[in-house]
């Protein structure tokens, strides 16, 4: 029997209660899916002292002809290749640039409300589960998920509705807690979720600078948030997400060398050898923007200095 699962708001924190059972399905039938070309057009960027210890190498704008290739709002590494998802509910499966030139598109079967509009379906975070599956928080809908491994099946998982987020700014990334659980990051409220052993807690979250928009723990285990400014434009930055007494703190080590209207919204990581990691970042077009590919390298962490 599938069951749902609902926050209940208390003074201290959140527990997570048995609800009564039953799924919301989408209120349109998934577009069947398919296959459609897509290309990596070669983009240069000038990769200044901003970067910090990060180094570019490579970036692309990345096009497709099907209409549902569009506004990527998180990302994934696979054994092949690259697995983004848009706004709408569409997961996405993307050669790496230089591979074979085709991507396949698949409609989420479940989540809240119409997957035909952003607002009401917008999925945002993506993360890889324990049983290889995939968590998915739908932002406007304040809700988590969990699909199957070929996201062919899925439930509901927790009901966020009792935090009282504004609409559209609710969980934007999410990524495993360091100590077990689900920390998830809402766009623009001061403070992280903690989900772990059945309640979810509320932490202070320090050093924000601007809305948060997806965030990728590294092999080595440090945590890598999307940073986005607002002002005249968008200023893309990397954090680290570092524990900082009950709760957590954000600093910020890098600038994307991006345009002003560039605006990050999914981050991959994989483990490369010799050390050091590479990390993917791509950008939402929101319709009518350009999307964004960049490949990227952090060095290790380094080393603990010993007496």
């Amino acid at each position: 029997m599938r069951r749902r699962i609902l926050l209940v708001l208390t003074a201290a924190a959140i527990a997570v209660l048995p609800g009564d059972g039953g799924q919301e399905l989408p209120n349109r039938k998934p577009l069947p899916d398919a296959v459609a070309a897509v290309r990596f057009t070669p983009l240069r960027l000038k990769a200044g002292p901003a970067l910090g210890p990060v180094r570019l190498l490579g970036a692309w704008t990345v096009t497709s002809p099907d209409r549902r290739f569009f506004g990527l709002s998180a990302l994934s590494v696979t054994n092949t290749g690259l697995l983004a998802q848009n706004d709408s509910g569409v997961v996405i499966r993307l050669p790496r640039p230089g591979m074979a030139a085709s991507a396949s598109l698949h409609d989420l079967p479940a989540g809240p409300g119409y997957a035909t509009f952003k607002k009401y379906r917008d999925s945002e975070g993506l993360l890889r589960a324990a049983d290889g599956g995939w968590f998915v928080t739908f932002e406007y809908r304040d809700s988590l998920w969990h699909f199957d491994r070929d996201f062919r099946r899925g439930q509901r998982v927790v009901d966020l509705r009792a935090m009282h987020w504004p609409r559209n700014e609710g969980v934007e990334a999410l990524v495993g807690a360091p100590r077990g659980g689900l920390l998830l990051l809402p766009e623009t409220r001061r403070g992280a979720l903690l989900l772990r052993g059945g309640k979810a807690t509320l932490l202070p979250l320090a050093g924000r600078t601007g809305g948060l928009s997806d965030a990728v723990t590294l092999p080595d285990g440090r945590i890598v948030v999307a940073v986005r400014e607002l002002g005249l434009g968008i200023t893309n930055r990397l954090a680290w997400l570092k524990p900082d007494g009950l709760g957590y703190r954000l600093e910020p080590f890098a600038t994307l060398p991006l345009g002003w209207l560039d605006n990050v919204e999914g981050l991959a990581a994989e483990p490369m050898a010799g050390g050091g990691t590479r990390l993917w970042a791509v950008t939402d077009n929101d319709g009518w923007r350009r999307t964004v590919l960049l490949e990227m390298i952090l060095p290790p962490a380094p080393r603990a200095a010993t007496r």
